[in-house]
């Protein structure tokens, strides 16, 4: 299931915006998408026409298309094909008929390309394996072209006798368009938008960036732009290896920066070399080649794959290399954890078998029964949690789907956590804007979300605090159960450690708090299972707020069902 983009997932104004006005947020979204086709669709015609190339050889708003069809979806159809249509009746003037085809196919191939690219999109990110990126360019620059250009082709055709060899050639002509525009831009603007973020900080983890980085970015810009807008050398053969030796630079931006940083530089060298290559300027002008376009398109694919491919490749060996530091760290983290409890209870387990204090009636073996107590239930807790975890990761955590009450899934959780907060005077309350509510959803794996986030909440909240439990049904139709409190909050650094296994992030700033490290990362898989989404959003000092967003396809609304429920 594809992850919502990173700015739609955060606490962030358009995340707020998008869950009150709904109809608001993507008004707003196809306005700017179709705003955007047009204008960048009429900067390019004009600038082809200027040397006499109509329509133009690459088309760049093919690029806003695919990445507004991967943040919306079908939701941004309208958008798309009003920004067609608008482009195509000012810069080409066809028949109405003809222009509403064209349009249609051009908002098809994209949103196709779309759905196609979530259902076998790769759960760390599409820019961070080998397979995501070739899958990225299979449907955006393979699938999502060819439907768009199928219906101009086909639409060029109606009214005039059909002519095979003359489609095909109008067909091949207009894929290779839109698929270079596609390639020039998208995977830049994917990445600056935030809908592809992993790539980045997977490469870049232990490179660091600094401001010479950045003056090196721009010296390699400077040449690029310097190369392609020189005057031609006629018969000079070497100038045109010059541009394939970018690959150098661009490698090593890559490696050192980001993906997002090297792609720009991509895609100012594509836009650079096809504008300075149209305008008779650079190392492609050559009598002996009769579409120096050509050579453009090449370069581009070679520096784009190149760039994808190492990133990906990387990006693998640090997870391979992350997740053996993680086998590590289960081998040293369970044997001190194991360890402990069961020394623990060996030791008083052994102190009452032999009576070394004198007779039974002592009051100490008492406390040595609660200790022993706590520290099985600790072993169970962790050994429990090894189970679960190992279950979700295998792909063997099978859920128990059926129909649960809300509000009661919520009371029940805070009912056995009360003790808890009693002790520490801890006030829960909740706060269910819909009583009525029903979840389709696996009652054992609810209740632990539940019980592990407000166990959290009690357990970093210091004495006197308060903790919430609100659930409410969104204009969307997805339902958010949040869990607040007061405690000491997460610091900003720990977030993005917030759900790796055995991370205890509190292990030096409050050690006396016991945990396995378990919790948020069990807790975060359950919920993906059930097709939701969790985030925080914490102040050190202040306290923190999860919130759990469950699909629309999950929340029973009706107060038949949710009793029947009951």
């Amino acid at each position: 299931m594809r992850r919502p983009p990173a700015f739609l997932r955060s606490t962030s104004w358009g995340s707020a915006r998008r869950a009150r006005y709904p109809w608001l947020y993507w008004a707003v979204a196809n306005a700017a998408v179709g705003a955007a086709y047009f204008l960048l669709g009429w900067l390019v015609s004009k600038f082809f026409a200027a040397y006499g190339l109509f329509p133009a050889p690459i088309w760049l708003p093919a690029a806003i298309a695919t990445v507004g069809a991967i943040a919306g979806g079908w939701r941004v159809f309208p958008g798309i094909f009003l920004g067609s249509y608008a482009a195509n009746a000012v810069l080409f003037a066809p028949s109405v008929h003809v222009t509403a085809i064209i349009s249609l196919t051009n908002a098809l191939g994209p949103v196709v390309g779309a759905i196609a690219l979530r259902w076998r999109r790769p759960e760390q990110g599409l820019f961070t394996s080998f397979a995501g990126a070739i899958w990225f360019l299979c449907c955006t620059t393979l699938l999502s072209p060819a439907i768009s250009a199928a219906g101009g082709a086909l639409a060029l055709a109606i009214g005039h006798p059909f002519d095979w060899q003359s489609t095909y050639s109008t067909w091949v002509a207009w894929w290779l368009c839109d698929g270079s525009g596609t390639l020039y831009l998208a995977p830049a603007l994917l990445l600056w938008l935030g809908l592809e973020t992993g790539a980045d900080d997977e490469v870049s983890e232990a490179a660091g960036f600094d401001r010479q980085y950045l003056l090196i970015w721009v010296a390699i810009a400077i040449v690029s732009i310097v190369l392609f807008l020189s005057p031609p050398h006629n018969g000079s053969h070497i100038r045109q290896i010059f541009p394939f030796l970018l690959v150098v630079p661009l490698s090593w931006v890559a490696l050192r920066m980001s993906l997002r940083w090297a792609y720009t530089l991509v895609s100012l060298v594509a836009v650079t070399a096809a504008a300075g290559t149209v305008a008779g300027y650079g190392p492609f002008q050559d009598i002996s080649l009769a579409n120096p376009l050509q050579l453009v398109g090449l370069l581009v694919v070679v520096l784009a794959m190149n760039v994808l491919s190492i990133v990906a490749l990387v990006s693998e060996l640090h997870r391979a290399q992350r997740e053996n530091r993680y086998k590590s760290m289960f081998l040293a983290s369970t044997s001190h954890e194991l360890k402990t409890p069961l020394n623990a209870i060996l030791g008083f387990s052994s102190i009452i078998d032999h009576q070394a204090l004198g007779p039974s009636e002592d009051g100490r073996y008492a406390e040595y029964v609660r200790i022993i107590h706590s520290a099985g239930e600790h072993l169970l807790a962790l050994i429990n949690g090894l189970g679960d975890l190992s279950k979700i990761e295998a792909g063997q955590f099978a859920l128990s789907e059926a129909q649960l009450g809300l509000a009661e899934a919520i009371e029940e959780a805070v009912a056995l956590l009360r003790v808890q907060a009693d002790e520490k005077l801890i006030a829960v309350t909740t706060a269910i804007a819909a009583a009525q509510l029903a979840v389709y959803a696996d009652e054992k794996a609810l209740r632990q979300i539940l019980l592990n986030l407000i166990s959290n909440a009690v357990k970093f909240t210091p004495e006197g605090g308060k903790v919430e439990v609100s659930a409410e049904l969104r204009d969307t139709g997805e339902l958010a159960i949040g869990v607040r409190d007061t405690g000491i909050g997460i610091p900003a650094d720990a977030l993005p450690r917030l759900y790796t296994p055995f991370e205890r992030l509190h292990a030096r700033t409050a050690p006396q708090i016991a945990g396995t490290g378990l919790g948020l990362c069990i807790t975060r898989a359950l919920v993906m299972l059930h097709g939701g989404t969790i985030t925080v959003d914490s102040r050190e000092g202040e306290g923190t707020i999860f919130t759990i967003t469950l699909p629309a396809a999950r929340v029973i609304t009706s107060p038949t069902i949710a009793e029947a429920a009951d």
